[in-house]
């Protein structure tokens, strides 16, 4: 009967479960997640909130999908935020080609009067 329980009970986590998780959201974060991919990273939170709690509930194999998600949210998150930085970037030069081509257009000289 005892071996039966001990088969019965929970399993050792795996190591590390929630730590990949934990930097890749922290990754997310610092990459500007928080300013071009908000929803993104808030269901990545919310995915490692509920991973910590079936750890704690001691689901081990929902808690390792729960990190998965959480992951790949955070994933999306950074990438996400890459784009938008690189947008901007883009949205910035084409303003200052745009100021440059004027700047140059009112400067060169105009045929006044050519002999």
């Amino acid at each position: 009967m005892a071996l039966l329980l001990a088969a019965c009970g929970p399993t050792k986590p795996p190591p590390d479960l929630l730590g990949g998780a934990q930097q890749r959201l922290s990754s997310a974060r610092s990459a500007g997640a928080p300013t071009y991919a908000p929803m993104e990273l808030r269901f990545a939170e919310e995915r490692l909130d509920q991973a910590r709690a079936a750890m704690v509930d001691r689901d081990y194999t929902l808690a390792a999908n729960l990190a998965e998600e959480s992951s790949v949210n955070s994933e999306l998150a950074a990438i996400k935020a890459r784009l938008g930085k690189l947008r901007e970037s883009v949205d910035t030069l084409k303003q200052e080609n745009a100021e440059i081509s004027r700047v140059i257009g009112s400067t060169e000289p105009t045929d006044g009067g050519a002999p």
